[in-house]
């Protein structure tokens, strides 16, 4: 099926309108809201200090990496939240034994400057990282902007991509 040339000129309008809505929503400041009860309100570690570090002298194990601006918008906490409540909920003894490691990351921290570099991150953004031998295998996790306020739907996609990291190692 062909589209003619207004209704790509129309599609690629929308889309750059779309994203100019999520890129200057993310500068401005989060709402006071109830958080929903299920996920925690705030990330508990927004510096570049894991929740665990990988078992002393493992050499296998995967990294999820939650990059974030200092100032969020809605969609951006919300993805943190709900990223932070998956790994904890479905993933605790994985991060007990060290074979998962969690962290969140505030990239305009000039502390985190390596590990933003590292991975690529210059704002909100999802990584899985299966380190096999010492080695990265970074992922970037994208469908999970696709979910934003569907906690199943946005649960899943995170649940999905760490296991299927989780099995390879």
């Amino acid at each position: 099926m062909k589209l003619s040339a207004s209704a790509k000129t129309y599609s690629l309008i929308a889309t750059l309108v779309l994203l100019g809505c999520i890129l200057c929503s993310c500068g401005s400041s989060v709402p006071q809201t109830t958080p929903s009860p299920e996920l925690s309100p705030t990330p508990t570690n927004t510096s570049v200090a894991p929740t665990l570090q990988p078992s002393p002298g493992r050499t296998d194990y995967v990294e999820v990496v939650y990059f974030h601006r200092t100032q969020r918008c809605y969609g951006c906490q919300y993805a943190g939240d709900t990223t932070e409540y998956t790994v904890e909920t479905y993933f605790a003894n994985e991060l007990a034994n060290g074979k998962l490691v969690f962290k969140m990351v505030d990239v305009q921290d000039k502390a985190n400057a390596s590990i933003a570099e590292r991975y690529g991150a210059y704002g909100s953004s999802l990584f899985i990282n299966e380190i096999v031998d010492g080695i990265d295998h970074i992922e970037p996790v994208t469908d999970i902007w696709y979910h934003l306020g569907d906690d199943e739907k946005f649960t899943q996609v995170v649940k999905d991509a760490i296991e299927k990291h989780l099995g390879n190692i």
